[in-house]
């Protein structure tokens, strides 16, 4: 972004925000029609803040932005919430509150910017009402919508699995059958061996091409395979959020 940009009303969620200077913040904004967007919310934390809009600029809630200015980092012009939104903000804590953390910090390190991302806006604000209305503390209800949220947005970013053919025979994937998934390829049948490519069941891929993570195995092995397949885009530094589950509730 080397021209003037001018974003004006535009539907965003704050993923993150940090201190610049004394009274000021640098805010990163998922914005669903630009994608992921770095501002200066200049002033907000002065006590003469013009409607106190530093109490605006927190995570997980749907915002109307207008941002201003040129290169990387804008400038926020104008902030309010987005009142004709079905749920203004989220009420999130526990590990609901840890799983929407994950799933901002995957759209910090993968999120492009200046690109339309309304599909994955949506998907986002659909997986945190799913978040904020589960009430069942078992894993299984928090990460199944981490696993479908985790598998379309490595389609939405150009890298998506292949779960439906044989990379090597090219017929269609079968339940009862054990493949190997080779990364940046897909399943085959043939045994592989090396740090690219581990063993699954026919029926997980089967399942995860459906979006059908309600058995056991099914969910587990999709964690393997999606968490393996982010980590080659995400590199080899861990996801703060990730060692947060480890550490709190033995996620693994």
């Amino acid at each position: 972004m080397n021209s003037r940009v001018e974003l004006d009303n535009k539907s965003a969620v704050v993923l993150h925000h940090y201190n610049y200077r004394d009274s000021s913040l640098i805010v990163n904004f998922f914005l669903s029609d630009s994608g992921l967007v770095s501002a200066i919310a200049k002033g907000v934390k002065a006590k003469k803040s013009r409607q106190n809009q530093a109490t605006l600029i927190q995570p997980f809630q749907t915002l109307k932005v207008s941002l201003i200015g040129k290169g990387e980092l804008l400038i926020l012009k104008n902030i309010e919430l987005e009142t004709k939104s079905l749920s203004a903000s989220w009420s999130l804590s526990g590990k609901s509150l840890y799983c929407a953390y994950y799933l901002n910090e995957l759209l910090l390190k993968l999120l492009p910017s200046n690109m339309d991302c309304q599909s994955i806006f949506s998907l986002y604000t659909h997986i945190l009402t799913v978040l904020a209305e589960t009430t069942d503390q078992t894993s299984e209800h928090y990460e199944v919508p981490l696993r479908l949220f985790e598998l379309k947005l490595l389609e939405y970013l150009g890298y998506g699995l292949n779960l439906s053919h044989d990379i090597n025979s090219n017929l269609p994937i079968e339940s009862n059958k054990q493949y190997t998934y080779i990364i940046d390829a897909g399943p085959t049948e043939i045994p592989q061996e090396g740090e690219s490519s581990f063993v699954l069941s026919g029926k997980t891929l089967l399942d995860l091409n459906d979006g059908q993570l309600s058995d056991k195995k099914t969910l587990q092995e999709s964690k393997q395979l999606l968490k393996w397949a982010l980590t080659q885009h995400l590199g080899n530094k861990p996801l703060k959020s990730r060692e947060m589950f480890k550490q709190l509730y033995c996620f693994k």
